[in-house]
């Protein structure tokens, strides 16, 4: 499968559901890339999910949604439930019924559907029976607990998924001292408290065998009760983060737990945390709670229950004696639990279709320490415009050295509402983004976008943020003119500048000096060899600016028997669409199917009256078309030396004569194509143009190479 889709919303306050998502976004990623709904999600919740910069992230469950529609309508889609605990009830059905027609057009299209790792909190009928429309469209159906399976009546359990997370076996197997006992009990609800005699009990075991007590937060709804335990245990408080997110806090608990000796508590992933870093695991409860003794039974440890309601103090000391004493069994659970969970990965690979998947193994460490991250101020998605494409084509690429992010600062075009929300959502996250790693990268063209990006630049810039400005747009030149005083304004708040053409080049050196202005070309993806078509693709919005009267009007005048001309883009100005013999308008189009239409055409136009680098002539490119495009912008360097024609903006004869000549002449075609691949190849790839881009951006941050260049990779958000 090429697209996995699946969800990593989940409670924002819970450690556990960050957890457990990770772990299946990691093993799906072997099958294809990973296209995650994570919703309005706070601080460090996206990095511990663990997405890389190839992902696709979706703030809004409409895009997310959509793009699953049409992956699964062009049958390169799969579809991967969320795993974790689901309430039988009509409100906890909502995943499993709304993708049920997604599911139905996945499923004729030939994709692929699995359920892993789900476990019930009730057990209802009715509830059960909506469930099973889209467990029947699932090829693989596995609870993370044995009652929910029996329940279910359908699919087989397996081990939660947060078992395979923490130490590997063999750093488990190893001497370490163990001088911490964690407690950790729900303060949700109207919870009853541990009696004075646990609490006594408890002290007095961590006495014995010199532990520190400490009471840690994984839900910030138990906070309070963990500062609490912690007073009335003379012990130390790990609480719910302020400032640092999920991923920060994450780390911390995990650092704390590769010391711990016991753990007792009744949140089934604080168990689990702490048992995956070596600490015997008790289900130290106040009133009944099955649901932690049920999950650890599926992988064989039982008998593993504290009381803390009506034991005394000594029979609780006793009884942890009794459990921390069966540590070597527990252990060797969690080994077999692992392996379980192994084979499961296997079976879900094999039904993604898998080829060739890399082995991550169990017992993956938690988050670990981060390297510099370029923070994008922009929007990404499948929205019209060049820069948007561009800021995509970042977010999709690999860097060697840095890790890259999105944060979102505007809506769609004309929704102000929207762009004013998202602008003060932006303004929000540059305020916790942590010095000294962190690099603001604001994209600006014209107008509104260069007042919102460019302010938010000077936002982080006055947080002692490291700043880039990418300068974008046509108009930028003559924007500049007209606003100077604003552009010195912006522009002075940039460590370094990045520019599309030797104009914007000297625009932007009235503002910041000339050896920290870089003229970078936008990059694309080099296509792959296809079949080539008689086809003439334009694509880009449909209107004057772009030339597509001028267009129309050449094409028919040209002689081309078996030939066609394909028009995509949104129809911005209907008045200059004319019918013309053989041209045909497409419409917009998702950027990929774009791609794909450029792919097997033979010739690339685009006869704007106006532009900077535009990425659709480097697109063409990078896929072999013979270009021919207007003198503007930077288009005339890029397709000098033979590798495309450039003929004057708005020369109706001009255009007519260069397109009859790349369609006539089978040896110019095809040379203009080979030199306009081999330049995009050596210039424009994100082979070549991302390294320098990552050197701007390290130098802007006054780093040479990152602190941590092994740290796992930041999100990467549309």
């Amino acid at each position: 499968m090429g697209q996995v889709f699946t969800v990593g919303r989940g409670q924002y306050e819970n450690i556990g559901d960050a957890i457990l998502r990770r772990q299946l976004i990691d093993w799906v990623r072997d099958a294809g890339q990973p296209h995650v709904y994570v919703g309005r999600s706070p601080a460090g919740y996206d990095e511990s999910l663990g997405l890389q910069p190839s992902d696709h992230a979706y703030r809004s469950l409409g895009a997310w949604y959509r793009a699953a529609l049409l992956a699964a309508l062009r049958g390169d889609a799969a579809y991967v439930f969320k795993p974790g605990e689901i309430q039988l009830s009509l409100a906890g059905m909502k995943e499993h019924l709304v993708v049920v027609p997604l599911l139905a057009v996945l499923r004729a299209r030939g994709g692929r559907a699995v359920r892993v790792g789900v476990g019930a909190r009730s057990f209802a009928p009715l509830p059960r029976a909506l469930m099973w429309p889209s467990i029947a469209l699932s090829d693989v159906t596995k609870w993370r607990d044995d009652a929910t399976a029996a329940y279910m009546r359908v699919g087989e359990s397996m081990p939660d998924l947060a078992f395979g997370e923490g130490s590997d076996d063999d750093a488990l197997a190893e001497p370490r001292t163990r001088d911490a006992l964690v407690v950790s009990l729900r303060g949700d609800g109207e919870r009853p408290y541990p009696s004075p005699a646990a609490i006594a009990g408890l002290r007095a075991y961590a006495e014995r065998h010199g532990l520190q007590i400490w009471a840690v937060t994984q839900v910030s709804l138990d906070d309070e009760r963990s500062r609490r335990l912690a007073q009335d245990l003379g012990g130390q408080v790990l609480g719910w983060p302020g400032a640092t997110g999920h991923h920060e806090h994450e780390a911390a608990l995990r650092e704390l737990y590769r010391r711990t000796s016991v753990v007792v508590s009744d949140r089934l992933h604080v168990v689990i945390g702490a048992y995956t870093e070596g600490a015997v695991p008790v289900a130290g409860l106040v009133r009944p709670a099955p649901k932690l003794e049920r999950h650890l039974s599926t992988i064989g440890v039982d008998d593993i229950v504290l009381d803390l309601d009506s034991a005394d103090a000594d029979a609780v000391t006793e009884r942890l004696e009794v459990l921390v004493a069966r540590r070597g069994e527990v252990l060797a659970r969690l080994a077999e639990a692992r392996v379980r969970l192994e084979a499961v990965r296997k079976e879900v690979l094999a039904v993604l279709g898998s080829a060739g998947a890399r082995r991550r193994g169990a017992g993956v460490p938690g988050p670990g320490p981060v390297r510099p991250t370029v923070y994008h101020l922009g929007r990404a998605g499948e929205v019209a415009g060049g820069m948007t494409q561009v800021l995509n084509g970042y977010l999709a690429g690999t860097f060697d050295r840095v890790d890259v992010d999105l944060v979102t600062t505007r809506g769609n075009p004309g929704d102000l509402v929207t762009s004013a929300r998202r602008a003060a959502g932006a303004a929000t996250r540059l305020l916790r983004l942590p010095r000294g790693r962190s690099v603001v990268a604001a994209h600006l063209s014209a107008g509104g976008s260069f007042v919102r990006e460019g302010a938010l630049m000077r936002l982080a810039r006055a947080r002692g943020l490291a700043t880039v400005a990418h300068l974008h747009g046509s108009s930028f030149v003559a924007f500049a003119e007209r606003r100077p005083r604003l552009v010195r304004w912006v522009l002075g708040a940039a460590d370094h500048v990045v520019s599309l053409s030797s104009a914007t080049s000297a625009v932007a050196e009235r503002s910041v000096p000339a050896p920290r202005v870089h003229l970078i070309p936008n990059a694309v993806r080099l296509g792959t060899p296809a079949t080539k078509e008689n086809v003439v693709v334009f694509g880009g919005a449909v209107g004057r600016r772009k030339g597509v009267d001028v267009l129309l009007q050449a094409w028919s005048r040209v002689d081309a028997p078996g030939w066609k001309l394909l028009i995509a883009g949104p129809v911005l100005e209907p008045d200059v669409v004319r019918e013309t013999h053989g041209a045909t308008l497409l419409g917009a189009l998702p950027h990929e199917e774009l791609l794909e239409l450029l792919e097997r055409s033979r010739v690339a136009v685009l006869p704007s009256r106006d532009e900077a680098m535009p990425v659709f002539v480097l697109e063409a490119m990078a896929r072999r078309n013979a270009v021919v495009a207007t003198d503007v912008g930077g288009v005339a360097p890029v397709l000098a030396g033979g590798r495309g024609l450039v003929v004057p903006p708005a020369d109706v004869e001009a255009l007519r004569s260069a397109l009859q000549r790349v369609i006539s002449d089978d040896a110019l075609r095809e040379g203009v194509a080979e030199a306009a691949w081999a330049a995009a190849r050596d210039t424009y790839s994100t082979d070549a143009v991302h390294p320098q881009l990552e050197q701007v951006w390290l130098d802007a941050l006054g780093a040479d190479s990152p602190a941590v260049p092994d740290a796992r990779p930041q999100v990467r958000t549309a």
